[in-house]
Parts: structure tokens; C-alpha cells; sequence
């Protein structure tokens, strides 16, 4: 039996909240284009619908993780008839400004300080959209957690995205071990789940939805509803 050493992690719906994200960015896109606050669901709209096209070509593969930022970037552009150079500015403004504990989940830091005392070498795994990595590093600094962190593989700076096992297997590589010896969590059961799988990773999905815990050894996949819930699925796996 392979032992899990390292955890590999999603950040965006695993760590932090990308629906609060999308809600901060729609009210300052409102803002830029004025349009009324009250009227910012048509932006928050906007934001989702390109959001939902162009991650359909990531896991489609039609796309590589640093075209996407620009292209959806120019998509959400067209969508609210402003410019690149608004959608960009606005982007920067918006995570110049967020308090990165509006974002993070309640369970993740003390999840992540746990499993950082007990051992266990952690990394990111992450697929980018409207915002570059460097936006996500940034955040997990000023949130205190990215010392957890030994590497941070982006679908930007590697150009290949979350299902495509290619990502995860450079992740291994780049952490020293077997890709056996990984357990990646994250929300996407295809994103996160499949990709993991498909690497010969063990997986963890996690839906905060869910009721109770579940592990099928067999498969090499655990699904838990909080992230203090690791340590419980490990040894299963």
C-alpha cells in the first residue's frame, strides 16, 4: 500500500470562495461602467456566463491555461460592451482591495495549519479564468497560508489545464515524488477528481453540500464536506 505523503490542493471553491470573488468583481465592474449597484445582477450574470464558457473549453482542452485569461477577459468585455483595458483595471482594483478572509472558507486555515503539524508536504494545483495566478498567490500570502505551500503549479504559467493529467504529473515530479503518494483535493469532480485519477493520484472531492463522508479505497477517492475531514479519509485511501 502506497502512503499518502503529500497533499496537493484547488484552490478556487476548495481554499476561497469564487462566488464572493465573482460578487466583489461584478459590483466594481458596475461601478467602472456605472451601471447601478442595483442593477449589478446583469454583471454578476455576465461574469457567470463567460465563466461557464470558458471553462467548458478548458475541460474540453480547446484552451490552454494562458490564452484563457486574456480570451475571457475579452469575452466579458464584449458581454458588458466596455473595453479590455476596463475589464483588466477593474480586475486589478478588485483584488487590490478584497479582504482575503471575505474569501476564505471558514474550515481552511485551521485545516491546513493540521495538516502542516503533522507533516505533511502540501502544494497547489490550480486552473486559472478571468485573473493570472499571480492574483492567487498574492492572496494566499496576505491570508497567511502560501507557507504551507512547498510549490503553487498554475494552468497559466504551465499551460495546460485541470483534467489534462499532464499538470499533475508535473506536480509530482516537481514535488520529488510518486504520483501515488498524492492526494489532490479540490470541488470539480471533473477538474480535480478525474485529473487526479487519471495521474495515478488518490482524490479527495470535496462538496460542502454533502452530509457524511465516503471513501472507495478501491478507487482511490474519498468525498467529504469540510476540510477538516482529511485526516479522517487518509488512512482509507
Amino acid at each position: 500500500m502506497v502512503v499518502v505523503e503529500v497533499i496537493s490542493f484547488d484552490v478556487w471553491n476548495t481554499i476561497l470562495d469564487t462566488k464572493k470573488m465573482f460578487a466583489l468583481l461584478s459590483v466594481e465592474l458596475a461601478k467602472a461602467l456605472q451601471i447601478e449597484l442595483e442593477k449589478s445582477s446583469r454583471v454578476e450574470k455576465a461574469v457567470h456566463k463567460v465563466y461557464d464558457r470558458c471553462k467548458q473549453r478548458r475541460r474540453l482542452g480547446e484552451i490552454n491555461g494562458f490564452d484563457i485569461v486574456v480570451e475571457s477577459q475579452t469575452l466579458l468585455a464584449q458581454e458588458l460592451g466596455a473595453s479590455h483595458e476596463v475589464v483588466m483595471s477593474t480586475i486589478e482594483k478588485a483584488f487590490s482591495t478584497v479582504d482575503p478572509q471575505h474569501l476564505v472558507y471558514s474550515d481552511a486555515i485551521s485545516a491546513l495549519e493540521l495538516l502542516y503539524k503533522l507533516g505533511f508536504r502540501m502544494g497547489i494545483i490550480g486552473n486559472t479564468v478571468f485573473w493570472s495566478s499571480r492574483y492567487t498567490r498574492e492572496l494566499l500570502e496576505r491570508l497567511g497560508v502560501a507557507r504551507f505551500f512547498e510549490i503553487m503549479v498554475f494552468s497559466d504559467a504551465t499551460r495546460i489545464n485541470k483534467p489534462d493529467r499532464r499538470i499533475f504529473l508535473l506536480f509530482a515530479k516537481q514535488m520529488g515524488v510518486d504520483p501515488g503518494s498524492v492526494a489532490h483535493v479540490g470541488d470539480s469532480v471533473v477538474e480535480d477528481v478525474g485529473g487526479a485519477l487519471s495521474a495515478g493520484m488518490k482524490a479527495i472531492h470535496i462538496d460542502r453540500g454533502r452530509k457524511s463522508m465516503l471513501v472507495l479505497k478501491d478507487l482511490g477517492l474519498a468525498l467529504i464536506s469540510e476540510l477538516h475531514q482529511i485526516i479522517d479519509v487518509l488512512e482509507g485511501l
